[in-house]
C-alpha cells in the first residue's frame, strides 16, 4: 500500500491586495525571502542565531506535517515522510527523502538552496516537531545536488560527527557505527516507493 499523496490545496494563500502570504491550516503569515539574503544571514550572524532561525523554521514545517496526520507517532514511515516532504517542499527547502543504511536513518534533501549550517538544525527540528521525539543530526555530505543528514541518537551521531571530522568518509563512519554496512540504501520518497 502506498502513502496517500500530499495535498497542497490551499496550503499557501496569497492576498495581493493586502500584501500578505499565509500558510498552513492556522494561516500563519509567511515571508518569501531570497536565498541570497539567507546566505548573507548565515555568513554574518552568530552560529547560535543561525541555528535558532533554522530550528524555528524546521519546527513549523514539522508541526504542519504532523497536523496532516491523525497520529504522527504511529503513522507508517511512508505516510510520515510523504507529509513531511510535502511541507518541506512548500517551504522551498528541497525534495526530502529518507534512506536506511542498516540501522542508520539518513535524510536526503535534494535541490536545497540552504547551507548545511541551516539545513541540519532545520531537519532535526522538523523531525522532532512532526514525531514528538528528540533527535540529533549531523551533515554527512553535501554537493550541488543533495545533502545527506544522519538522524539518530546523541551518542551515535556524535561518534559519526567525530569520525567525519577526523577524515573518515561518511559511508565508512556509518559502517563503523553499526559494525558492518548493509548493502545499499533503502529510500522512501514522497510517493512512498522504496
Amino acid at each position: 500500500m502506498t502513502a496517500p499523496p500530499f495535498d497542497p490545496t490551499h496550503a499557501v494563500r496569497f492576498d495581493l491586495p493586502r500584501g500578505s502570504v499565509r500558510a498552513g491550516a492556522d494561516g500563519d503569515r509567511v515571508l518569501l525571502v531570497p536565498t541570497s539574503a539567507l546566505d548573507d544571514l548565515v555568513l554574518s550572524a552568530p552560529p547560535e542565531a543561525v541555528e535558532s532561525f533554522a530550528r524555528a523554521t524546521g519546527s513549523v514545517i514539522g508541526r504542519r506535517a504532523a497536523a496532516r496526520m491523525s497520529d504522527p507517532q504511529s503513522a507508517p514511515i511512508d505516510v510520515f515522510v510523504t507529509q513531511l516532504a510535502g511541507e518541506a517542499a512548500l517551504a522551498g527547502v528541497g525534495a526530502l527523502t529518507v534512506e536506511r543504511w542498516g540501522r542508520a536513518l539518513v535524510a536526503v534533501v535534494e535541490h536545497s538552496p540552504l547551507a548545511g549550517s541551516l539545513l541540519v538544525p532545520l531537519v532535526a527540528a522538523a523531525l522532532e516537531a512532526a514525531s514528538g521525539r528528540r533527535v540529533w543530526c549531523t551533515l554527512l555530505s553535501r554537493d550541488e545536488h543533495a545533502a545527506r543528514v544522519l538522524v539518530g541518537g546523541e551518542a551515535g551521531v556524535g561518534r559519526v560527527r567525530d569520525w567525519i571530522a577526523s577524515g573518515v568518509a561518511w559511508g565508512e563512519a556509518i559502517a563503523r557505527l553499526h559494525g558492518a554496512m548493509e548493502p545499499g540504501p533503502h529510500r522512501t520518497d514522497m510517493g512512498g516507493r522504496p
